[in-house]
């Protein structure tokens, strides 16, 4: 009773893991409609209706009474969830336009697999009346057919994630080199489980008898199909997730340097203000458009070059900011030099930042958040005035 409690509580947590990832996918490809992320819905779509038919539901004829009839559609699923894979995989490793060529000859093995599929199962465990499609029946010559079409296919699918996975090694740290390894190893669980299931149907064939379970809930197919899925979902999930994190902690650093600057032009700001319930792409990049709008409009002649250049040079020579450029360091000093003068600068050059050189408003909105978090340090709030939330600069 503890095991069959334990495989059900496995079951439930790897469904759980491939739907939370099929909503979440599905939501990101509802905003940006590209070929990479269709493919991983597919993908998950396909594999989260094969973890629902390969439920052990008791009778083993509960699906229009044929026994096998659930394992092959669970079959022909996980063929069609290993094919949008491979899809989305060489999507994330090469160019956009590369890719429909190395799709058509992937394409062409998938449809001959589900023909040979779909064949031999009329041939074999349709025909033959068996209770089930696994390697125990491995004296049935169709059987063993049918699971070497299945294997080779769900084995050529691994490898190309494996493949690209080891491709992380050359990657900065970050979400996507992590994210390529979690790939990488939940293929090598999906190779051992294409290798074990291939040699216990050759054992059972020559009339060996392994002491070990293949299915049921402590076999081994199941615990390595279990770590595999479990590790390609965070793998696939992980470099998603992680930057849309950092865009969130990036919008709350922006938070005293957007407020002091929306209070010194009020006019700058937009009139439909974002809900929590808006996506944190467009709130972030309303208040990154809100900080640039009031940078060169109202507070353009107060930036002074002079003052930029001098505090350029003394955060080079401090290192007390950390992680922060002195750079950022200096146009937090100029920002808040601009808020607290009233004249303005005597130089007709502008300057154009925070905004980092870059049409990205990833990259964006992480250089701004540096320039934010030196001028929340540089900066503090004034408890003696009428505008309590207005900051002015530390007498240091």
């Amino acid at each position: 009773m503890p095991i069959l409690a334990a495989a059900q509580v496995q079951q439930i947590l790897t469904w759980l893991a491939v739907t939370a990832a099929l909503l979440y996918w599905a939501r990101s490809w509802q905003r940006s409609r590209t070929p990479g992320l269709l493919a991983m819905v597919k993908a998950l779509a396909a594999l989260d209706l094969a973890l629902v038919l390969g439920t052990d539901y008791g009778p083993h004829d509960w699906l229009f009474g044929i026994p096998t009839l659930p394992n092959y559609i669970v079959h022909v699923l996980t063929l069609g969830a290993a094919y949008f894979l491979q899809l989305f995989v060489l999507y994330l490793a090469h160019p956009a336009d590369t890719v429909p060529q190395k799709i058509r000859s992937r394409r062409r093995i998938l449809v001959v697999a589900q023909l040979a599929l779909g064949l031999l199962y009329l041939l074999g465990p349709l025909r033959g009346s068996l209770p089930g499609i696994t390697a125990s029946e491995g004296d049935h010559a169709f059987v063993v057919a049918y699971l070497a079409v299945f294997e080779l296919y769900l084995g050529l699918a691994m490898f190309d994630v494996v493949w690209v996975g080891r491709h992380a090694k050359d990657l900065p740290r970050g979400y996507l080199r992590t994210g390529l390894r979690l790939l990488r190893w939940g293929g090598i669980c999906g190779l051992a489980f294409v290798v074990h299931k291939a040699l216990y149907s050759l054992a059972v064939s020559f009339g060996l008898n392994p002491p070990w379970a293949e299915l049921g809930n402590t076999g081994v197919s199941r615990a390595l199909t279990t770590a595999g899925i479990l590790l390609l979902m965070a793998g696939v999930t992980v470099p998603a997730i992680g930057p849309r994190n950092q865009l969130r902690r990036n919008h709350r650093d922006l938070e005293p340097l957007w407020q002091d600057l929306i209070t010194y032009a009020p006019e700058a700001k937009f009139d439909a203000k974002p809900t929590r319930r808006a996506d944190i792409t467009d709130r972030i990049r309303q208040r990154l458009t809100e900080i640039n709008d009031v940078l060169v409009g109202p507070l353009q002649p107060y930036l002074d070059p002079a003052v930029y250049q001098a505090a350029l040079a003394s955060a080079e020579q401090d290192a007390g900011h950390g992680e922060i450029p002195p750079s950022a360091v200096a146009q937090a000093v100029t920002i808040a030099t601009a808020l607290n003068s009233k004249n303005p600068a005597s130089s007709d050059r502008p300057l154009p930042f925070p905004s980092a050189d870059t049409a990205d408003y990833r990259e964006e909105s992480a250089w701004v958040a540096h320039v934010a978090n030196a001028y929340a340090r540089l900066t503090r709030t004034a408890s003696n005035t009428e505008e309590p939330q207005r900051r002015v600069i530390r007498p240091a």
